[in-house]
């Protein structure tokens, strides 16, 4: 997670830098806020397997996982255009009721909260016109609560999947003005959780312990409203 941010950190402080008139004649540059909503559908790993851990009392804590498949949630972005190409962070939210099968049934609908933090590179076909398409890359971490989802001869716990993310991004950008346009977009993430937080394992990371990454595939689609500056 360290080496993630300061990657951020030093593509922000390039990005963003303050250019000559020189740069800006031939790479104009302009910066940009959206803000939408996505539909997520998603399958893997979180559906078909459960974990044992051990604690720190040598005793099996067993963490079962939600099979919600259809997630809903706010989207953030703020970015710069550089020419045909736009770099973003974008920042997802969301916490909702979610089942839980494995629990006893009157235990199965538990909270679930899930945020994602990023880095996006696209490409715009068609700059600068009104009606742009654009493809590209993204890179995010990820973080997935679930509550009293781990059990074990103590009690229930909290648990949370951490873990990372490539994305495949396409969007199209309709400019209604200069400075006002909409954007739908679809994301593909594939995401690999590496470690899970309990309450009372604490951080456990899947690699040290021979454990298998859990993979998730998120697919996500946007409407977004973006204003350029």
């Amino acid at each position: 997670m360290n080496k993630f941010l300061l990657t951020i950190a030093l593509l922000c402080s390039a990005i963003f830098a303050q250019p000559t008139d020189r740069d800006l004649s031939y790479w104009p540059r302009s910066y940009f806020a959206s803000f939408g909503f996505n539909v997520i559908a998603n399958r893997g790993d979180l559906f078909t397997r459960s974990l044992k851990i051990q604690d720190k009392d040598n005793l099996t804590e067993t963490i079962s996982f939600p099979n919600t498949k259809i997630l809903v949630s706010p989207d953030y972005s703020i970015g710069v255009n550089i020419r045909e190409f736009s770099f973003a962070l974008s920042f997802q939210y969301w916490s909702m009721t979610g089942k839980v099968p494995a629990l006893p049934e009157d235990m199965q609908d538990q909270k679930l909260r899930f945020w994602r933090f990023g880095f996006e590179g696209t490409y715009n076909f068609f700059y600068p016109e009104f009606f742009q398409v654009g493809v590209g890359l993204g890179y995010s971490f990820s973080k997935f609560k679930t509550n009293n989802n781990a059990t074990s001869v103590k009690g229930l716990y909290h648990s949370e999947l951490m873990g990372s993310a490539i994305a495949l991004v396409t969007n199209i950008r309709y400019y209604i003005t200069d400075n006002f346009c909409l954007s739908p977009s679809l994301r593909i993430y594939e995401n690999w959780y590496k470690s899970i937080n309990t309450q009372n394992s604490g951080t456990v990371d899947f690699h040290d312990n021979d454990i298998s990454y859990f993979w998730q595939t998120y697919i996500a689609i946007t409407i977004s409203a973006m204003v350029q500056f």
